[in-house]
């Protein structure tokens, strides 16, 4: 005969929003904590959904968002870095050719153009 595990309400929620915030399957989670039954852990998810779920579900959507908005923020930072750099290129290009070619290239603000 085969020895049933009782396992507490604390264990169960504590696996239910483990499952639910990890990317691994339901197999693992079995294997990691020797849960019998290919079933076992979608009964305790049906069971607790009404108490746990949806808040779990929620993290687990905004720690999704957060993820994305990380990755997005990480661009816009390498981009905003390249933009950097390819402004200090251009005006070290500008330098050099004003000094090279004796002309102005470089608008001075705040001086009248003549008029021809």
């Amino acid at each position: 005969m085969k020895k049933v595990n009782h396992y507490t309400d604390e264990f169960k929620k504590r696996v239910v929003e483990e499952v639910l915030n990890g990317a691994e399957s339901l197999e693992h989670y079995s294997r990691k904590y020797r849960i019998g039954g290919s079933m076992t852990i979608s009964r305790w998810i049906d069971k607790f959904a009404t108490e746990e779920i949806p808040t779990m579900a929620i993290k687990r959507k905004d720690s999704e968002e957060l993820a994305e908005l990380k990755a997005e923020l990480a661009l816009l930072k390498r981009e905003l870095e390249d933009e950097r750099l390819r402004r200090q290129a251009y005006q070290l290009m500008v330098k050099i050719a004003e000094e090279e070619f004796n002309i102005p290239i470089e608008k001075k603000f705040g001086v009248k153009q003549r008029k021809k």
